[in-house]
Parts: structure tokens; C-alpha cells; sequence
């Protein structure tokens, strides 16, 4: 029995158009800072053993952190390649924020690209995007980390 072309392409967008039409649109950016910002005045420049070309910055003391889709954010970091932001990590503390973070990231942005159950991560990819979202757990310090991350930061936007 021959399979017409045209019944598999139907069938395919029958069963992955609604996972398709359902993903939201890879971050423009984190927070209030867009791929390729510059690191504003709300960030405190942090040593890093990169060298010049790239440096890490934290909010300055003395507010808190705000919640990232409502979970409680531990410590937060941006990083800037050659002066222009091309990630940012969160570290939450607890399994129970672990799990809360993945749905809520689940619920926002699709099922992820990959996943990898044995390393407890999981990595969001949208097609035609130098952006990823990278979620892993530490079971060891009970800390789930989520970056956000254009990998290629002079691309443009």
C-alpha cells in the first residue's frame, strides 16, 4: 500500500499544529534587559575569571529579588558578552520551586526541545532562534537553576 505525500503532510499538521500554534515566542530578552542591551545602573559588575570579553553583574543590594513567574528567586546573574547582554541565570531554592518553575515554563513555552531525566534538565529551542531557556536541579544543594541564553549574541535581533 503506497501513502500519498499529501495525506502524511496533513496528518503531521493535524497532530503537531496545536503543539506548534501553543508555543509562545522565544524571550526577546530577561526581565527589562533585550539581547544586545547594554548593563544599566540597577546591576553591580561582579569579578569573573572569563576575562574582558565577558563580564557578570547582580542587582544591587538592598531590594529583593523579584519572583520569576512567581516562584522566589535565590540569587539572580546577567551576563554580557563585549558590553552587550546575552544571558541571565536564577537559582531558586528547593524542589517544590524546581517543580513549580518547570510546569510554569511548560505551561508558557511548550514541552522542551530536550530533556534529560537522568541529569534533571531540560532545554527550551525555538526554530530559527539563537535563544534557549536551560532548566536544570541540583539534587546535592536541593537548587533548580533557569538561564536564559542567546547564543549568539551579535546576531541580530
Amino acid at each position: 500500500m503506497r501513502i500519498n505525500s499529501a495525506v502524511v503532510v496533513a496528518i503531521m499538521f493535524q497532530l503537531l499544529g496545536p503543539m506548534i500554534a501553543g508555543a509562545a515566542d522565544a524571550p526577546n530578552g530577561f526581565r527589562d534587559l533585550t539581547w544586545g542591551a547594554s548593563p544599566g545602573k540597577q546591576l553591580n559588575k561582579e569579578p569573573t575569571p572569563y576575562g574582558a570579553d565577558i563580564t557578570m553583574y547582580r542587582p544591587r543590594p538592598g531590594k529583593p529579588l523579584s519572583p520569576l513567574f512567581k516562584v522566589p528567586v535565590a540569587e539572580e546573574v546577567y551576563s554580557f558578552s563585549k558590553g552587550k547582554f546575552f544571558s541571565a541565570s536564577v537559582w531558586l531554592d528547593g524542589k517544590e520551586s524546581f517543580e513549580k518553575i518547570k510546569s510554569t515554563l511548560i505551561e508558557t513555552y511548550g514541552q522542551p526541545s530536550v530533556t534529560d531525566e537522568r541529569r534533571n534538565l531540560r532545554i527550551w529551542k525555538w526554530p530559527d532562534s539563537p535563544v534557549e531557556i536551560r532548566l536544570s536541579y541540583n539534587d546535592k544543594y536541593s537548587r533548580a537553576t533557569v538561564t536564559y541564553v542567546n547564543t549568539r549574541p551579535d546576531a541580530p535581533k
